[in-house]
């Protein structure tokens, strides 16, 4: 009986010595961190919605009937001039008044502030053609929500007509940068490159709140949180912007999140139609996990 007990006593404390040895192993993360990795989704989509609104006001301005007609108007609160020169066609853009009560910067109207005047420098006939280039001459820094933007860096081309016979364009971010400085942030950076299709009203050739465009392409860039991503948006689920709205509405793409202890892909991000004007988004974690959230 004696040999027994001693038997179990052994037992047992071999048992939580492997226990203790166990207990201090340091876990290994395999598993993605999902609230950072969430932190960074909103972070990029900041970007992409940045540049989603600087197209959309490009596309109104461009279409816009006043300007057109007058060579004076305003977009998306900002004053809008055109001006014929020779071998190009400028429009201003002016979201600086220097006689309005002082303001350092203007609601946009999609829910951001900006400040600044740059030119749309373009083609003599970019306008009535189906091709031509257009490219940003700063005048004045431009500021988005206090963040100044070097969108000098920004070229716009049309690319002819789609296979539907709608007006096709390609925007090129390059080596963006939205610096944090001004404000104590820390700087965000990306590259995109977007390929759109203008879907306009068919009752008229000027801006029109039916109209809205379907977009794919690829942005990549750094976070505030210093963590890089990709996203890109494959021709199967084209991003789209309506013009009675200032959120993307619809589409999919795909994100890959580096810089942290874990690497995270195949993460699928799909703006939510069921609400209409809503700026919501899910997410699909590669491990089956989803969650929604929303645009700041």
């Amino acid at each position: 009986m004696k040999i027994v007990k001693n038997i179990a006593f052994t037992c047992l404390l071999l048992g939580l010595f492997l226990m203790v040895q166990s207990c201090k192993k340091t876990p290994e993360n395999t598993q993605t961190d999902f609230k950072q990795d969430m932190a960074v989704v909103s972070d990029a989509q900041f970007l992409q919605q940045f540049a989603n609104q600087f197209m959309l006001t490009f596309f109104k301005t461009i279409y816009d009937s006043t300007l057109i007609n007058t060579g004076l108007s305003k977009v998306d609160t900002a004053k809008v001039m055109l001006n014929q020169v020779p071998d190009t066609l400028e429009i201003k853009v002016e979201y600086w008044y220097e006689n309005e009560n002082n303001h350092w910067h203007h609601y946009d109207g999609y829910g951001h502030f900006r400040m600044g005047t740059f030119t749309y420098v373009m083609d003599t006939t970019f306008l009535v053609s189906t091709t031509g280039s257009c490219s940003i001459m700063v005048d004045k820094l431009f500021y988005f929500d206090s963040l100044p933007t070097n969108i000098q860096n920004i070229s716009i081309e049309k690319t002819g007509l789609s296979a539907a016979g709608n007006q096709t364009f390609k925007a090129t971010f390059n080596n963006m940068v939205m610096s944090g400085t001004y404000t104590g942030k820390k700087t965000r950076t990306f590259s995109a490159t977007f390929n759109y299709e203008l879907f306009k009203d068919a009752t008229t050739l000027y801006s029109s709140p039916d109209d809205y465009f379907l977009f794919t392409g690829n942005i990549q860039g750094n976070t505030t949180s210093d963590y890089t991503f990709n996203i890109a948006i494959p021709d199967t689920s084209r991003y789209k912007i309506d013009y009675n709205c200032r959120y993307t509405i619809e589409g999919k793409s795909n994100v890959t999140i580096s810089g942290g202890p874990v690497f995270s892909d195949n993460i699928l991000m799909d703006y939510i139609t069921e609400d209409g004007c809503a700026n919501f988004y899910q997410i699909t974690f590669p491990e089956m996990f989803s969650t929604k959230s929303h645009i700041e």
